[in-house]
This record gives C-alpha cells, structure tokens and sequence, in this order.
C-alpha cells in the first residue's frame, strides 16, 4: 500500500474546513485543477447528509469516478473509489482536526491510502514515479482550501463585526 498525506493549518475551525469541503456546488469558485467536481447522487442531496454506503459522482484530473463514502463525521470525509480495473483503488480522505498549532484554527489532512495493483507507481523510492505529481496536486488543494477557509472566516468576523458596531471601519 502507498499512502499521500498532507498536512495544512488553516487559520478557521474545524467546522468552517469541512463546511467548504462539503459545499461541492463550489469548487469551481476555489479550485479549477485537481478535483473538477464531484456531485451528490441523487443530484441535490444534502452534502452534509451523506451516509457510509451512498456514492457519488466525481471527475477527478478529467477521470470519472463513482466512489463510496466510507465516513462522513465532524472529522473526517471519505471515500473509496476505483478506476481501470482496479488499477488505481484507494480510500481519499479529508480530516479536519482541531489545531494544536493554530489557536482557534484546524489541521486539515489530506490524503490517500492506495491499494490498487498499481499502487506502486505512488509509492516512496525509486518506483514511484507518480509519487511528486500526486503530492503537488494534494498540496495545491489543500493550499487552495486555506486560502478559501481563512478569506470566508475574515469575511465572517468582518460581517459580526459591522453588526455590533455599524460604524467600524474594516
């Protein structure tokens, strides 16, 4: 098995990460390389709602995929999904963990735990030689979420902060 893990602090909570995780509908407004879409199946369900065992529809670097949610709690969101046969199988996690480095904020994980036959090719050493493509694409998502994650919060507190006191200048 290879696995990808990526780590990011994100200056917002757990809840704010995963609430822009969940809210596939924009993605487009946020991130246009990696994960181009993913849609609920029926189309319109609840994000938030999503039961281990239901699917989804995804198309993933311009690859479509059907993959099962396998978690969906406060924690974590994921996903088991396959392509080519088997090939390329593997769980797609998103973990939003309260921050014990950012006060108030969260340590988004993101990874991949591979077990398709051919995983190897994402492995650590000489043979994985998909390996860096994975991690910048991993790393530029999650970047991209803290971007999203820390402007929504900014606007959020500057928003509460107009409403106590109209006259504050932001």
């Amino acid at each position: 098995m290879a696995q990808v893990r990526i780590e990011t602090e994100i200056a917002a909570t757990p809840e704010e990460v995963r609430e822009i995780i969940l809210d596939f509908a924009r993605y487009s407004e946020w991130h246009s390389t990696f994960i181009q879409n993913i849609n609920t199946i029926p189309p319109g369900k609840n994000s938030r709602k999503l039961l281990q065992g239901e699917t989804l529809n995804a198309k993933i670097r311009g690859v479509k995929l059907v993959p099962i949610v396998k978690s969906n709690s406060s924690t974590e969101l994921s996903w088991y999904g396959s392509t080519m046969g088997g090939a390329f199988s593997g769980k797609h996690y998103f973990q939003f963990i309260e921050s014990h480095v950012t006060p108030g904020g969260t340590t988004f994980v993101h990874g991949e735990d591979y077990d398709g036959w051919m995983t190897w090719m994402f492995g650590k050493g000489i043979f994985g030689i998909k390996r860096s493509g994975v991690v910048r694409m991993y790393d530029g998502f999650s970047k991209d979420v803290k971007a999203r994650a820390e402007e929504m919060k900014k606007l959020k507190d500057g928003i509460a902060k107009t409403q106590s006191d109209p006259w504050v200048k932001l």
